[in-house]
């Protein structure tokens, strides 16, 4: 029996039950949506914001990534993303910051989010406690209060919906709140289709678990929400299944990483490229992705093709995002390894923890 069908060895190596995370997501996604309905907008102060800017790093960080991607052709500001310790000069107290830490204790989002406040900012913090509370409190700024006990990466459905729905909340982009219903639904049966109690044979995500196998991915998205897709796979199966992983985006790579796949032949059938399709992207987009596809594929061990599915940009992102993390959970147990620890990111913020 494959480890991916046995439920005693799954049990035994995801001792701390990432799957089982990643399997109630929806139930996840349902408590993020109260949230967002509850929040106090009251406490958010200013109005004709000149941008917003979101701070954060690794998975908490990814909330501005998808939803900047989700807006940025409907917004008529700008949206700067801040993965690090200082804000660019351009963001004064005329913009909105979003402040987002899982823990509320992330140094470079904490830095940055001190910068903000004392340029004027208006600033909007998501955390489940720590400095970043205690700011919003000390400042009498709104404050989105998550649960804790996830690992930041798993617990994306809380700070990136409550968010979401506050951009539409605020008036920045039409918010239809039928369109998220929808597709956190789609999640609720692909959390059965994808399950553990689901075999190999009818179950895609393990499917694609097992074609990836022991080598290294390559992951394509395309320019909007299917590139922030990309780059969550990428994190996923870094942080969850404890490979190297790479991400780039069409059309961008035609101009550069395409060529790049000339030499080194040995080493590059040693990797799997995945690459999403969209039935309705332009076709000039899927041109781009068949003939990209003829021309490389002969220097990886195999190329696994998905087709994003949903018919909002918004479910397209979530339906492919939950798939990722199923897969990289399984990628991880099907490499006898634990999904849920981080050593190397600890031992890390323990080094740092040490200078004054």
């Amino acid at each position: 029996m494959n480890v991916l069908d046995d439920l005693e060895k799954i049990k035994k190596l995801d001792s701390e039950d990432m799957l089982g995370v990643e399997e109630n997501f929806y139930k996840q996604l349902d408590q993020a949506k109260i949230i967002g309905e509850n929040i106090d907008v009251s406490k958010i102060k200013g109005k004709n914001f000149s941008g917003i800017a979101f701070l954060g790093m690794g998975g908490s960080g990814f909330t501005g990534d998808i939803i900047k991607n989700l807006i940025k052709y409907e917004i008529l500001i700008p949206v700067e993303i801040v993965k690090g310790y200082r804000l660019p000069s351009f963001i004064d107290k005329k913009w909105l910051v979003i402040a987002v830490s899982y823990s509320g204790d992330t140094e470079e989002t904490v830095t940055a989010a001190n910068e903000a406040l004392k340029r004027g900012c208006e600033v909007i913090f998501s955390a489940s406690g720590g400095k970043l509370e205690k700011l919003a409190q000390e400042n009498d700024m709104c404050l989105i209060k998550v649960p804790k006990g996830y690992q930041p990466r798993a617990a994306s459905g809380y700070l990136f919906l409550p968010l979401y729905m506050l951009i539409g909340k605020m008036g920045f982009i039409n918010l239809d709140v039928n369109v998220i219903d929808l597709a956190i639904s789609g999640i609720r049966q692909k959390s059965e289709m994808y399950g553990r109690k689901t075999c190999i044979e009818k179950n895609f995500a393990k499917k694609i678990a097992i074609k990836i196998g022991s080598k290294l991915p390559v992951i394509y998205g395309m320019e909007g929400v299917i590139s922030s897709v990309a780059f969550r796979w990428k994190c996923q199966m870094n942080e969850n299944s404890k490979c190297p992983s790479f991400w780039n985006e069409f059309p961008e790579l035609n101009h550069n990483e395409t060529v790049g796949w000339e030499r080194l032949k040995e080493i590059s059938k040693n990797f799997v490229l995945i690459m999403f399709k969209d039935p309705v992207q332009t076709q000039r987009i899927n041109t781009r992705i068949v003939t990209t596809a003829k021309l490389i594929k002969e220097n990886f061990d195999k190329v696994i093709e998905i087709e994003v599915e949903g018919k909002s940009d918004f479910e397209k992102a979530l339906n492919s995002i939950y798939l990722g993390a199923m897969v990289s959970v399984y990628l991880a147990i099907l490499n006898n390894t634990n999904p849920t620890p981080v050593d190397k990111i600890n031992v890390l913020k323990s080094e740092l923890s040490k200078i004054k």
